[in-house]
């Protein structure tokens, strides 16, 4: 009688914890998340090629972000939502057509209304640090104050200074670097860009508005003109 009790017990705990789990009031193991994940996005037919990375988002305490793909996202390529035991595509980057941009920003805006955050500026800026990893950018390339005359600088001395430039940004401190205002809709964020992954290195000026709750009401980028053109490759270096 006593082990029968104990056996209902455990049972009603497993099945009360795993409803905790599914509806997302109690994260689940990280590698449990990272399965559903890979479930939802992958079966059944690239389940073994398929490779999950997580994107960091610490203002999303209750929700996980992961790239799925194949073949270095060549092949399947998608951005999955997993809350509890449950997932979401936001973006299925490899479809073809391709799908909008703004289609998979109201999927984003919607999970993370009903989080009903408030975000002080900290979050803030963690938060827009989500948006750029989600548009597959890297927030350890934002540019300190100062940070575009340091660009030019290093254009002028050639592609080792430039690769010393980079290697000296900071990635933890990534977030911090990121310039916000407060309004009244919520926060206005002001960024200097350093996309060291396109030709010519370009600076790009991001505009971003953040409503209060974390959703992202708008963006904006343009190219900062370059007082240098770069050097070829090779010229500078000691």
């Amino acid at each position: 009688m006593k082990l029968s009790r104990l056996l209902a017990g455990v049972v009603l705990g497993l099945l009360l914890l795993g409803g905790l789990w599914y509806g997302g009031w109690v994260l689940p193991p990280e590698g449990l998340s990272r399965r559903v994940a890979l479930l939802h996005a992958a079966f059944p037919g690239a389940l073994r090629e398929a490779e999950v990375s997580q994107i960091d988002c610490p203002p999303l305490r209750r929700l996980r972000l992961y790239v799925v793909c194949t073949r270095g996202c060549e092949g399947l390529w998608r951005l999955v939502l997993v809350k509890g035991l449950r997932a979401t595509t936001l973006a299925n980057l490899a479809g073809t057509p391709p799908e909008p941009s703004s289609i998979s920003r109201q999927r984003m805006n919607a999970a993370v209304g009903r989080e009903a955050l408030r975000l002080d500026s900290m979050q803030a800026r963690e938060m827009i640090a989500c948006y750029l990893r989600l548009d597959g950018l890297h927030p350890e390339l934002v540019l300190p104050e100062g940070g575009l005359e340091a660009v030019e600088e290093a254009r002028r001395q050639g592609e080792a200074a430039m690769r010393r430039l980079e290697e000296s940004l900071d990635e933890q401190a990534a977030s911090r670097r990121i310039k916000i205002e407060e309004v009244p809709q919520g926060y206005e964020a002001d960024v200097l860009y350093w996309d060291t992954w396109r030709e010519g290195w370009p600076v790009l000026r991001l505009r971003l508005d953040l409503a209060r709750d974390g959703q992202l009401r708008g963006a904006r980028a343009w190219l900062m003109p370059a007082a240098t053109t770069p050097p070829p490759a090779g010229d500078g270096s000691e």
